[in-house]
């Protein structure tokens, strides 16, 4: 690509328009947002978002997030964001709240 057909895709930004949860069992997303650019109105699911955030993580645009975090999103969305050390980290005092809750519960 030349710079030209780089600045044209770059300024063609699309906005969030909408959004749908899906309660279907065969549709591979449970969450869909609708965009919409210059040209075209699109959706993308949940899981490309998340994709999108870990790329970010990754190249230091975003801090990085809570292994307890990622490790629900791996069970909701079936991703393998818990193993990658360089987006997560461990937050021990959350580990260590939710510790002391459960033994204020189980009394």
């Amino acid at each position: 690509m030349n710079q030209n057909e780089y600045e044209k895709i770059f300024f063609n930004r699309a906005e969030k328009i909408g959004e749908e949860e899906i309660h279907c069992e065969n549709c591979t997303e449970s969450v869909v947002f609708l965009l919409r650019d210059r040209n075209h109105t699109f959706s993308i699911g949940l899981k490309t978002v998340l994709e999108c955030l870990v790329f970010a993580i990754q190249n230091g645009d975003l801090p990085k997030l809570p292994l307890e975090w990622l490790t629900l999103v791996d069970h909701a969305y079936d991703t393998n964001f818990y193993d990658m050390e360089d987006i997560s980290y461990y937050d021990y005092d959350a580990y260590c709240e939710r510790k002391k809750q459960n033994l204020y519960e189980a009394l």
